[in-house]
């Protein structure tokens, strides 16, 4: 993984030497501007460019706003720091940002004299929920652990399938065109994002999804959040079809007729629009009326679907703090949460993978 360490450099000098030895001896690849060669491009520039060539950006923000150029494409009188970082967000690079503590103390030759600007990007920065530090040991850790777990989340993705099985209510010849070459991705997904309204979920379609992403393979877990992307549960395909054929039998009876008449994978795509026939044939009414909607409280209460993931706040506590949060936990997997929002999915032993290999790697 390629890192780009973003500062003010006067001020910060010794805590970017303990970041990047820290990092190298991690076996992080290091970008950062004072190991640049001689280059005909303006330092912003040079800098954004770096930025976005990089897998992530570790910002470092103490009380030094730093250098604005002067020059006719930075109209704003933005700095370089500051347009460093808006690069990675530009190009949603993961960001990782460090702010020294507001009680540490810190020498006013250090501080700008004029301090309003500097205080404007550290509210801003602030509000992204950045960690905080006071020493160059304990930055250079934080920085670490951030980047561990950074490398150990994991995003459940949408589907376009999905989303057509979901609001179709009739998954006819006409829809084929919307759904054929996009099922496939159902097996190039690990995790995959299920969202529980405003659209409801028919018990139909979602054992439908559950037991064709069980057939492709590759999908292994299905992560479901409500409307404003609050974490509902998690659990892999194969669970969700056990507890709903549990409390719909018919639904196995329905989709085992489908895939007799669509006998091969690849048929699949083509006879879809047969599956809800075979649904009024199992159930003896139409799927329309046949069907029951899956709530939120359904997930766990009525079908008692076993949870795969744990849940963590990401607050102000450190990376360190939630490295170990997760690492204590038993379950799969962690789901961060900031702010009452689902932000990613941290696979546990591949984070214990990770912490192990680094440390061999600095004894090394």
């Amino acid at each position: 993984m390629n890192v780009y360490l973003s500062s003010t450099y006067l001020d910060l000098r010794r805590y970017r030497k303990a970041i990047a030895l820290a990092l190298r001896k991690a076996q992080y690849q290091v970008t950062m501007m004072e190991e640049y060669a001689a280059r005909d491009e303006m330092v912003e520039f040079a800098c954004q460019g770096d930025v976005v060539r990089c897998d992530a950006y570790v910002g470092v923000f103490a009380w030094r706003y730093g250098y604005v150029p002067k020059s006719k494409g930075n109209l704003k009188r933005v700095s370089v720091t500051e347009l460093e970082y808006a690069a990675a967000k530009r190009k949603k690079i993961p960001a990782l940002l460090f702010l020294l503590k507001d009680e540490a103390k810190w020498p006013n030759n250090l501080k700008d004299r004029n301090l309003e600007r500097i205080r404007k990007l550290r509210a801003k920065l602030k509000s992204r929920c950045a960690a905080y530090f006071a020493d160059e040991k304990g930055l250079a850790l934080e920085v670490l652990a951030a980047l561990r777990v950074l490398e150990s989340t994991r995003f459940a993705k949408q589907l376009e399938a999905i989303d057509v099985i979901q609001k179709a209510q009739d998954l006819g010849p006409s829809y084929l065109i919307n759904i054929q070459k996009k099922l496939g991705a159902l097996s190039d997904a690990p995790l995959i994002e299920f969202q529980i309204g405003p659209i409801p979920w028919w018990n139909t379609r979602l054992y439908l999804v559950a037991a064709l992403a069980q057939d492709l393979g590759g999908a292994r877990e299905f992560v479901f959040v409500d409307t404003q992307r609050r974490f509902l549960t998690m659990a892999p395909p194969t669970e969700i079809r056990k507890r709903l054929a549990q409390r719909w039998p018919a639904l196995e009876k329905a989709y085992a007729t489908f895939r007799n008449e669509a006998a091969t994978i690849g048929a699949v795509e083509r006879d879809l629009w047969r599956y809800p026939m075979a649904v009024a044939a199992s159930f003896e009414k139409e799927e329309r009326i046949a069907k029951e909607d899956v709530t939120a409280l359904d997930l766990e209460r009525t079908l008692g679907i076993a949870r795969d993931a744990e849940t963590v706040e990401v607050g102000d506590k450190g990376q360190l703090f939630l490295q170990r949060e997760i690492l204590g936990r038993t379950a799969p997997f962690t789901a961060l949460i900031r702010k009452d929002r689902l932000e990613g999915l941290v696979e546990r032993e591949e984070l214990a993978r990770k912490v192990a290999d680094k440390a061999l790697a600095q004894l090394a």
